[in-house]
């Protein structure tokens, strides 16, 4: 039950770093100096909160660096998705990706999953599409769409490391980790893409601060919980970030209450239920 709050938890601040992502002028530049804020943040704390995890090991170190490869490919595919088209339009490609690590968990990880689980895992993907469904669309493929597709697929082979590196004695130094290496790779891209440049975030520096300690609450919270949870239903339950954002776009966006939106809410609860029971 545990597990299962803390992967509840993490979708919750997971879809509010969206939010703040979305509503960034250049999201480039506020998705390197909001990881830059989350590392700052988390090597402050590490000694003070995480002692006994100040020990080094190079197997899980090696795991996150491949983990944040994927993960940081992840980050910048989902930001051209944000940029070259409207996110609500294509999001729901981005719920692929517990479908692909459903595979890769069952084919690598050797999971077993029963019949209440993975109709779980179907009924909380289908309630996500519903969910960021527009009027007479389902989505556009056009750049936004391609961006939002391969961002699921790589953001599933970064799943699969992360249940890896989060099996180890060490789990704390590879959540840290693999948040140094992404925040180092977003920084590369970000020079070559010239979108470093802080005026750009400059106007929004207490936001980007803020969501710097979202993104690691998100971290964190996700891989305690992944601890306890198996892959295949961590990344399903980790799709409650649309329901979250969803809400918070109504609260804090005045945005609209569709009939999508109710009947998308009603679909993933059951599904988040049905993964309850089959745990």
């Amino acid at each position: 039950m545990l597990g299962f709050l803390f992967i509840i938890f993490s979708a919750f601040t997971h879809s509010l770093w969206n939010i703040l992502l979305k509503r960034a002028e250049n999201k480039y530049a506020f998705n390197f100096y909001m990881h830059f804020a989350n590392i700052l943040f988390f090597t402050a704390i590490y000694p003070i909160v995480f002692p006994e995890y100040l020990y080094f090991e190079k197997g899980v170190v090696i795991t996150a660096f491949i983990a944040s490869i994927f993960f940081s490919t992840y980050h910048i595919l989902v930001s051209s998705a944000y940029k070259y088209s409207d996110v609500s339009l294509v999001y729901p490609l981005t719920t692929a990706s517990p479908f692909f690590i459903v595979i890769w968990a069952v084919i690598f990880l050797k999971e077993h999953l029963t019949v209440m689980g993975l109709s779980g895992i179907i009924l909380t993907v289908l309630g996500t599409a519903v969910l960021n469904r527009t009027k007479g669309k389902w989505g556009e493929f056009g750049k936004g769409a391609a961006f939002a597709l391969a961002a699921a697929f790589f953001y599933s082979f970064g799943a699969l490391m992360d249940k890896k590196g989060v099996s180890g004695a060490n789990f704390i130094l590879y959540v840290y980790s693999m948040s140094l290496f992404m925040t180092m790779f977003i920084f590369v891209y970000s020079i070559r893409s010239g979108e470093i440049t802080f005026n750009y975030v400059k106007k929004d520096k207490w936001w980007v601060i803020f969501a710097g300690l979202v993104v690691f609450g998100s971290f964190i919270s996700y891989r305690y919980g992944l601890n306890m949870v198996n892959l295949s239903y961590a990344s399903a339950l980790r799709q409650v970030s649309s329901l979250f954002g969803a809400v918070m776009g109504i609260i804090f966006f005045k945005e609209k209450l569709t009939v999508y939106k109710m009947l998308g809410t009603l679909i993933i609860m059951a599904g988040i239920m049905f993964i309850k029971i089959g745990m």
